[in-house]
C-alpha cells in the first residue's frame, strides 16, 4: 500500500484553514476543512458579504483547485471520510465543499463539536452554501468521544479528547499499514482541562499515543499545530488567569466587562467562580449566550455543572445600568453596542480575556472599542491564556514521541518552528518537513 500526505491549509504561514488530505491507493480522508480568514477577508466581508454557493470557496482559493472534482462544485469523490477536529470556525467552515447526498463522505467530530457546530448553521444566514452545510451534518455526520476506533478503508482513527479553548477538542490517532500518524488538531498542555486529566494519568492523550507508538515501533509522523511559534510568549496557565482576575474584581468599584469567547468553557468556568467570590452576576448579550444553550444538550458537560449561568442581558438591562458593580457583562468580537448602552461608570473596568487581533480588520474593531472606552474613562487589561500550545510544551511532546517526520501546521512561522525542534529531532535521527502547499509527502 502506498500513502501519501498533502497539506492544502494551514501551511505557507497560515494560521487556521486545516485541510490534511490522507491518501491511500484507494480512497483519502480529511483532516479538518478549515477556513483561512485572512484569505477569506480578500473576498469577503462579515455580515455584508459572505460565500453564497459552494463553488465560491474554490473560486477564492479558500479550498484548493486540486481537491475539487473535476465540474463540480464539491471536493473530490474518493475522499471517504472527514475527521473534524473541534468547533472553531478556521477547522469546519469549508464544510459544504463536501460531496452531498448519501453515498459523500461521512463526516466525523465529537458529540460536543456537533452540538456547537449545528447552532452555528442553524444561526446562520440562509444561502446555498449554508443549506449544502445542514444538509451534510443531517446526512453524513457521524460522532464520537475518546477512544472510538473509527476504520477508513484500511487505516483505523483513534480520537482523543485534548485541552483546547473550546470543548470537545480532540488529536487524532491514525494506525495505518504505513505506521502511526499523529495529528494534533489545536492543543494545550496548560488550561483548567490538563489539570484534570494530570490527575488522571491514565487518560491523557500523549500517555495513550506513546503507548500505542511503543507497540506499533514508533511514530512515523507527527502533524504539530505551532499557533505561538514566534509569537510574544505569555506563559499563563488557567489558574494564574483566576487570580488576577479576582484580583481586578476586588478592587474594581464599576461594572467589569470581559471580552472573551463564547465557547470557553474554561474561561466561563473561571469567571463564574471568580465573579460569585466577588459577588457579582454574569450577564451576556443572546449573540454570545446560543453556544452555551447549545452545549446544555451534552450530557458529560450538564452533569459535571461545568457551565455557568449566564443572564440574558436584555432582561436584566436596568439593573445592570442602575447597580453595575453587581454586575460581569461578557462581550466578545469586540463588540461594543451593550457597553455603549449600559455607559459604564467611572471606576468600570474592560478585561481583554481572549487573544490580541492579529488581523487589520480586527485591528480595526478594536480600535474602535478602545475609543469607546477611552469616552467613557474605562481602562483596559489584558488577562488572558492561549488556547494553543506553549512552545516548551510543542518541544516536550516532540521529545517524548519522537516522530520521524515531524510536520509543522497552523503557524505563521512554520521555518521558525523547524529551528525550534531541530535539535531535539536530530538528537535521535528524525527529520522535520516543512510542507508547501499541495505537496506529496510519501510516507
Amino acid at each position: 500500500m502506498s500513502l501519501s500526505l498533502f497539506f492544502y491549509g494551514g501551511v505557507e504561514g497560515e494560521v487556521g484553514g486545516n485541510q490534511v488530505l490522507v491518501k491511500g491507493d484507494e480512497m483519502s480522508l480529511l483532516l479538518d476543512i478549515g477556513c483561512n480568514f485572512t484569505k477569506w477577508r480578500r473576498y469577503f466581508a462579515f455580515p455584508i458579504l459572505l460565500p453564497r454557493e459552494p463553488i465560491d470557496y474554490f473560486r477564492a482559493g479558500i479550498v484548493h483547485e486540486e481537491l475539487r472534482e473535476p465540474s463540480s462544485d464539491w471536493i473530490k469523490s474518493d475522499v471517504r471520510a472527514c475527521f473534524i477536529s473541534h468547533a472553531h470556525t478556521d477547522h469546519y467552515n469549508a464544510l459544504c465543499t463536501l460531496r452531498p447526498g448519501e453515498d459523500g463522505p461521512s463526516i466525523f467530530m465529537g458529540e460536543t463539536s456537533a452540538l456547537l457546530i449545528k447552532a452555528r448553521y442553524e444561526r446562520a444566514r440562509k444561502s446555498p452554501a449554508v443549506e449544502r452545510a445542514r444538509e451534510l451534518l443531517e446526512q453524513n455526520l457521524r460522532t464520537f468521544r475518546t477512544g472510538a476506533r473509527i476504520e477508513v478503508g484500511d487505516i483505523t482513527v483513534i480520537p482523543w479528547h485534548v485541552d483546547h479553548s473550546v470543548p470537545g477538542a480532540y488529536a487524532f490517532i491514525l494506525d495505518t499499514p504505513k505506521g502511526l500518524l499523529i495529528y494534533t488538531g489545536d492543543f494545550r498542555l496548560h488550561g483548567s482541562f490538563t489539570e484534570e486529566l494530570r490527575r488522571k494519568k491514565s487518560e491523557q492523550f500523549w500517555e495513550k499515543a506513546k503507548d500505542m507508538a511503543s507497540e506499533a515501533g514508533g511514530v512515523r509522523a507527527l502533524i504539530c499545530e505551532g499557533t505561538n511559534i514566534g509569537e510574544v510568549a505569555n506563559p499563563l496557565t488557567e489558574s494564574d488567569v483566576a487570580e488576577l482576575l479576582s484580583r481586578c474584581m476586588k478592587v474594581c468599584e464599576g461594572l467589569i466587562i470581559v471580552n472573551t469567547s463564547t465557547y470557553d468553557v474554561d474561561r466561563l468556568r473561571t469567571l463564574r467562580g471568580v465573579a460569585s467570590d466577588a459577588k457579582r452576576e454574569l450577564v451576556a448579550p443572546e449573540s454570545f449566550l446560543y453556544g452555551l444553550e447549545a452545549l446544555k444538550e451534552d450530557p458529560v458537560l450538564r452533569a459535571d455543572e461545568k457551565l455557568p449561568d449566564v443572564s440574558n442581558y436584555a432582561d436584566v438591562r436596568d439593573e445592570v445600568r442602575a447597580r453595575q458593580s453587581e454586575y460581569v457583562l461578557l462581550t466578545a468580537f469586540f463588540r461594543e453596542r451593550e457597553i455603549i448602552d449600559v455607559e459604564p461608570k467611572p471606576g468600570s473596568y474592560f478585561i481583554l480575556s481572549s487573544s490580541e487581533p492579529f488581523e487589520e480588520e480586527s485591528e480595526i474593531e478594536f480600535e474602535r472599542l478602545k475609543n469607546w472606552l477611552e469616552l467613557f474613562g474605562v481602562p483596559l487589561y489584558h488577562i488572558h491564556s492561549s488556547g494553543h500550545a506553549h512552545p516548551h510544551d510543542i518541544r516536550k511532546v516532540v521529545k517524548e514521541l519522537e516522530p520521524e517526520v515531524v510536520i509543522p501546521i497552523h503557524t505563521a512561522r512554520p521555518e521558525g518552528f523547524a529551528r525550534f525542534v531541530s535539535d531535539v529531532v536530530k538528537r535521535y535521527g528524525g527529520r522535520v518537513i516543512v510542507p508547501k502547499r499541495g505537496q506529496e509527502i510519501r510516507l
